[in-house]
């Protein structure tokens, strides 16, 4: 059960429009989780919230830093609740200009269709009339002894791989045919081939994240927002070994490969 927590720091910045937050602070053991979240009666207020680790917990304290982005309607100030002595305090926050390093670490964590659909949306803080989102899986491999226990040394890990594509348009239809064309294309059907191997799995599914998002940005331009591939993994047990997103996916936690922005474009790419 999520409560207020405490937090050493507190900053506001916006990139790309976005209002983000960024603090540190330290959890008194292992395994809790931390998030920013709005209080929705309350306009541009958020507040800091910890989930406690559940079963066995170690007591080593874990400096943390967090960062939460949200929609900016473009105020200067904002406000951020957390627990100081177990009470809750609002502390106002004045917005500061996003230094160079901010800028170039919150890009790399963006796939190269997500930064050229911000780049076309500029300073518009709208959101757009329509747009749709297509998923669908994969495909799927099992790596032997990734799973092993005690008592079952040569147990397998499975691994589930899903697309998803976010683009403007009017219904999935059309990202749908896009995605067709461009497994038609060059080298994509080929890399995920390559992928759903036991031993070209340890390589990642970037390259087939990377050869499919090429080949949407030139089919739908700037009409695409994102490229997604995600994965989630179980024991063949039964037992699933993933963790948890903020994010709601048709799978539960997946772990996220997004080809940094930086790396699109020395390689020539069009992010």
């Amino acid at each position: 059960m999520s409560k207020l927590g405490h937090l050493d720091r507190v900053e506001a910045f916006e990139f790309a429009n976005y209002l983000c937050l960024t603090s540190s602070g330290t959890n008194p053991t292992l395994g809790w989780t931390n998030w920013f979240s709005p209080i929705d009666p309350m306009p541009n207020t958020w507040e800091f919230l910890q989930e406690p680790p559940a079963g066995t917990v170690l007591p080593v304290a874990m400096p943390f830093k967090i960062t939460g982005v949200f929609a900016s309607n473009g105020v200067k100030e904002v406000v951020v609740r957390h627990a100081v002595k177990a009470k809750p305090v609002d502390v106002r926050v004045a917005l500061r200009p996003i230094t160079r390093l901010e800028e170039e670490a919150i890009a790399d964590l963006m796939s190269a269709s997500a930064q050229s659909y911000l780049r076309h949306k500029g300073s518009d803080r709208m959101l757009p009339r329509e747009g749709a989102s297509f998923t669908m899986p994969l495909g799927s491999v099992d790596i032997p002894f990734a799973c092993g226990t005690w008592n079952n040394p040569q147990q397998a890990l499975r691994h589930e791989l899903w697309l998803a594509v976010d683009a403007l348009t009017p219904d999935t239809a059309e990202i749908e045919r896009a995605v067709l064309e461009a497994f038609k294309r060059g080298m994509v059907a080929a890399h995920l081939e390559t992928v759903l191997t036991p031993t070209g799995w340890g390589d990642g599914p970037q390259g087939f994240h990377q050869a499919l998002e090429a080949h949407l940005l030139n089919i739908l331009g700037d009409r695409l927002v994102n490229v997604r591939v995600t994965t989630t993994s179980s024991s063949l047990d039964g037992h699933s070994v993933g963790g948890r997103t903020l994010e709601s996916e048709q799978r539960r936690a997946p772990v996220h490969y997004l080809r940094p922005v930086s790396q699109a474009m020395a390689d020539g790419g069009n992010p």
